[in-house]
């Protein structure tokens, strides 16, 4: 590798850089001696195993003395203590060498064996232990020059040294795709700088006509065009346009690896390029019709069955909008030709999963060639059903194609309704299927299409399905896993009532992380386990004021408003106070977080913390908002693709991890010392019984420490955000509506007067402060689609089928704003609420939930909603301040919608 270390000495990583040091030379050179060789035959065809073979032979030899080396370094180090983190340059450089062999033999090929490969990641974790660093990210931050070289291994070096050293290749994707390397380097600005040397060498490795190597190279140009930051700059700086030509050439080689890559690339590319083109008109010829043109021409006369297979696994990424319906016609020409003539069950699956696609987004232009789709699938199913063993899932898929059509075009299948083949497929599907849904896209699955209606607020989309589909429940996928939304009063109720839709999805990745690696605490668990936790936390809480009236703990939390009152009229007293209370200024929600959480935490713990330990429950409390705003209102991608926890918090995995954590960890502090402080003969809270519990003899496997940790963090999360998030909300509703606040000021007046705090006593005669929390809740619904059920079984909901493991969305925001249930369900009204004589109606809300799955807390969120607006509109008049987010449409998005950050003026009545 001779002439590759005189490149780099010509990057100036030698040389007058770095110090000599004759102790370190003679392990550079066993390194370099250990470099894969240079190829001894000519460069006129790719490398072969042959070429390699006597290399072989003595590779795994030459990586065990370096093994054995490092490991004496090591070891030698530790003796002296010597920190390589201040290396000089000799050392530097050594490290340079090693990286460089370790990206040679990463991955098994033609010159390494699996013992190889092994050596490399030994290597690997030992250089992270010489350089002192958790990770390679973590040495290349430190040590810029040989970041830039990484990044700037230039094309002329590789153009030159490829064909005779293929392990230059291999090291440059291994520094380009090294999950490590991978989040390090796409921060921005790194790759983006380096572009114009990152980008040049993919397009060179991409040119190569060693298949291996333009794999390699079309893994590299997938991450340029993925990386966020750099998609606008593709466009500027016309990279795109290169990218796509250089990719477009290779649309026209029948090699089945590159296939799929190649249409992944060009697919992102494509959605780039679109999304910063404002000139493009989807109706006209655009560069997305010339790719399908080319991938079209290619997939009618094509007869080999892997290159069929990947073809049809490619296609449905490139049909993305309606501009794509100008190609109906060759579309239904292929999926007849590959449903006719099928020869491979892959092809037909992938071809299956086409159709549907193909048949939900051009409803209107399928309809014209419903003939022969019809045909076709008829023969099909005529024919999988006479074949003794075939895929259950190809079956589905051909009987939803079929049904699909039926809604597409009755007149043409009424001439087949009658066939008996025809009834029983129309008998055995589910009729949600039938009846249509939200549009499945691969991957993603119908999630994609909700955020495309509504980035922030995916519940929103909803409704447009549901006014178009004509239809209260519909369906659709999030990601692999069939989805029923409901949106009606009748069926939610129907839902949360019915035992055989209490189960819960526990796919998203953080329900276990964040629970020592199990399913525990009480809302992501079902079965037996949950319904013992239900029962023994609703049993022994009530003790304690927990969903029910008692006198000791209404005091308590009077007391906890009196000194609510007392901070808001007197001001701060402490450095935390003063950060959210500034004159007569008040920052919401925080104000609220000690009051809500004070109270929460007496229930669970026996105990309140003093006016100078309210730092620990504003902790508490923005670890509660960081968890319930990681993701949107469906909970994000991340619960379709647990995958996506590796690409920390783009996908919002951070942020629920380290809100639950936190949270999870307070609690355990203090459970310790309550464990010290439990008295046999008096239970402080709910907190004592549990570990009571735990301290007998008969105490089930169900119930262990482990999981009252995760049950106390479960019931406080919701506690400490729903309640102020809540309060705020109503709060900017009732300045928006200065007519309300005056009526409900004048109620309050009238009925309290002003010598004494609002108690819940007085709440059976302040009807119209009532009315206007629960109009609030109605018209900004806290959890539009709560936390998704599960069917534990198959069943049905109406007159719909519902098969097991079902998931199931209950939109209360839709319920919320039904027009059949609320007359102007967009105008805040709290009249609404009020019958002519002023007394309450009937509350059809349910802000709480139903069911067994009831919020367990809804008496006590109302109590402190009903408790702490009083105080502040019985005391004070409140102003906007410029400047601030007091639109209603500022919110956060999240499991729960919670409103942005504001200051408002409190002036004293």
């Amino acid at each position: 590798m001779d002439n590759l270390l005189k490149e780099l000495e010509a990057l100036k990583i030698r040389g007058d850089f770095f110090e000599d040091n004759s102790s370190w030379t003679p392990c550079v050179d066993l390194i370099q001696r250990s470099f894969v060789p240079q190829r001894t035959i000519g460069t006129e065809r790719p490398c072969e195993e042959k070429d390699f073979r006597e290399y072989r032979l003595v590779v795994e030899r030459n990586l065990r003395n370096v093994r054995s080396m490092l490991q004496h370094i090591s070891s030698s180090s530790r003796e002296k203590h010597f920190q390589l983190s201040n290396a000089t340059g000799i050392v530097r450089a050594f490290g340079m060498n090693l990286l460089l062999l370790i990206g040679e033999h990463n991955k098994k090929n033609i010159w390494n064996t699996v013992e190889c490969v092994s050596i490399s990641k030994e290597l690997l974790t030992t250089f992270c232990d010489l350089y002192a660093c958790q990770s390679i990210s973590q040495f290349l931050s430190e040590n810029e020059n040989l970041r830039n070289l990484l990044l700037m291994l230039r094309p002329k070096l590789l153009k030159d040294t490829w064909k005779t050293y293929p392990s230059a290749v291999a090291c440059y994707r291994w520094f380009l795709q090294e999950p490590e390397l991978y989040i390090f380097f796409l921060q921005k600005p790194i790759l983006f700088n380096y572009i114009g040397d990152v980008l040049p060498t993919a397009l060179i490795i991409l040119d190569d006509y060693f298949p291996d190597n333009v794999l390699i190279g079309l893994e590299c140009i997938y991450q340029i065009i993925q990386h966020s930051y750099m998609k606008k700059g593709l466009i500027d700086s016309g990279y795109a346009k290169l990218i796509y030509h250089a990719l477009q050439l290779l649309t026209h080689q029948k090699e089945a690896r590159y296939i799929i890559p190649l249409y992944s690339c060009m697919a992102s590319l494509l959605a780039t390029m679109e999304h910063w083109d404002n000139t493009i008109n989807l109706f006209e010829w655009t560069t997305r019709d010339e790719v399908l043109s080319t991938l079209i021409e290619n997939m009618e006369f094509e007869q080999n069955i892997e290159l069929r297979h990947v073809y049809m696994l490619s296609l449905p990424q490139l049909i993305t909008h309606i501009g794509c319906a100008k190609w109906c016609g060759a579309l239904v020409r292929i999926l007849t030709e590959y449903c006719e003539h099928h020869t491979d069950l892959r092809t037909l699956k992938a071809t299956l999963e086409m159709a549907k696609t193909f048949l939900l987004m051009f409803r209107l232009r399928v309809a014209a060639h419903c003939a022969p789709l019809y045909t076709v699938f008829l023969k099909l199913h005529f024919d999988l059903t006479e074949t003794p063993v075939f895929d259950r899932a190809i079956m589905q898929n051909l009987e939803d194609c079929i049904c699909m059509l039926y809604q597409l075009s009755s007149n043409v299948g009424y001439t087949v309704i009658n066939d008996d083949r025809m009834r029983s497929v129309l008998n055995s599907s589910l009729p949600v299927v039938c009846q249509g849904g939200i549009i499945r896209i691969p991957i993603g699955g119908s999630y994609w299409m909700l955020l495309w209606g509504n980035y922030k607020f995916p519940h929103l989309t909803v409704d447009y399905y549901v006014k178009k589909l004509k239809s209260k429940i519909i369906s659709c996928y999030m990601g692999d896993n069939f989805t029923i939304i409901v949106n009606d009063y009748k069926s939610i109720k129907e839902v949360l009532s019915r035992d055989e839709f209490d189960g819960r999805v526990t796919t998203a990745p953080f329900i276990k992380d964040r629970a020592f690696g199990k399913e525990l605490g009480i809302f992501f668990i079902d079965g037996v386990k949950w319904q013992e936790q239900r029962r023994f936390a609703l049993r022994y809480m009530r003790d304690f004021g927990f969903g029910r009236r008692q006198e000791k703990l209404e005091s308590e939390i009077m007391d906890e408003m009196t000194l609510f009152l007392d901070i808001l009229k007197n001001g701060p007293v402490y450095d935390g106070e003063k950060e959210i209370l500034k004159d007569n200024l008040v920052l919401f929600p925080d104000i609220l977080y000690a009051s809500s959480g004070n109270n929460i935490w007496n229930i669970m713990f026996g105990h309140r913390f003093d006016r100078r330990e309210h730092d620990i429950l504003r902790l508490l409390c923005y670890s509660a908002y960081m968890f319930v705003t990681a993701n949107d209102t469906t909970g994000g991608a991340i619960f379709q693709r647990p995958i996506l926890r590796y690409f920390g918090n783009m996908f919002g995995y951070t942020n629920h991890m380290k809100g639950s954590t936190t949270v999870s960890n307070i609690i355990k502090k203090y459970l310790e010392y309550q464990k010290v402080t439990i008295s046999e003969n008096d239970d402080q809270g709910f907190v004592d019984k549990y570990l009571k519990k735990l301290n007998r003899d008969d105490k089930s496997n169900n119930f262990t420490e482990e999981q009252l940790i995760i049950l106390l963090t479960d019931l406080m999360i919701p506690a400490f955000s729903a309640t102020p998030s809540m309060i705020t909300h109503t709060i900017k509703y009732i300045m928006h509506h200065p007519r309300v606040m005056e009526r409900v000021q004048n109620e309050i007046d009238n009925v309290v007067g002003t010598g004494r705090l609002v108690t819940w006593e007085d709440r059976k005669n302040l009807h119209y402060l009532e009315a206007t929390i629960r109009e609030t809740m109605r018209i900004e619904t806290l959890a539009p689609l709560g936390i998704p059920h599960k069917s534990v079984k198959k069943t049905t909901l109406g007159d719909y089928e519902i098969p097991a493991n079902t998931t199931i969305f209950t939109n209360f925001a839709a319920m919320h704003h039904d027009p059949d249930l609320w007359d102007d369900p967009e105008i805040f009204r709290p009249e609404r609420f009020l019958k002519e004589d002023g007394q309450l109606v009937k509350d059809f809300t349910l802000p709480f939930g139903f069911g067994r799955r009831l919020c367990a807390g809804e008496t006590y969120a109302r109590y402190n909603l009903f408790g702490t607006l009083a105080l502040l509109l019985q005391n004070f008049n409140l102003f906007f301040v410029e400047g601030e987010p007091s639109s209603l449409e500022d919110k956060l998005p999240g499991i729960l919608v919670s409103p942005k950050k504001l200051w408002i003026r409190l002036e004293p009545r």
